[in-house]
């Protein structure tokens, strides 16, 4: 088999330079992009993460709340019986 090169000036091999670094600046550019997007959408989770907990944690002090009411109820039925 017979390869035949073509001659090149050194104005198209510094042409052809430049386009390989542009496009290697673009796959960078894209790749920080993507690597911004992913950091953005990990703040976004974390921060549902952080309102799911504020949620679990006022349900939790509502069944706290309700305990007290419970017993509070309790003890003035007892009360009520001590009295009768």
């Amino acid at each position: 088999m017979v390869i035949k090169a073509t001659p090149i000036t050194l104005e198209q091999l510094k042409r052809k330079e430049i386009e390989a670094s542009q496009l290697e600046v673009n796959g960078l550019g894209e790749a920080r992009e993507v690597s911004a997007r992913a950091a953005v959408e990990a703040r976004a989770v974390e921060a549902r993460a952080v309102e799911a907990r504020a949620v679990e944690a006022r349900a939790l002090e509502a069944r706290a709340l309700e305990a007290r009411a419970l017993e509070a109820r309790a003890l003035e039925a007892r009360a009520a019986l001590a009295r009768a």
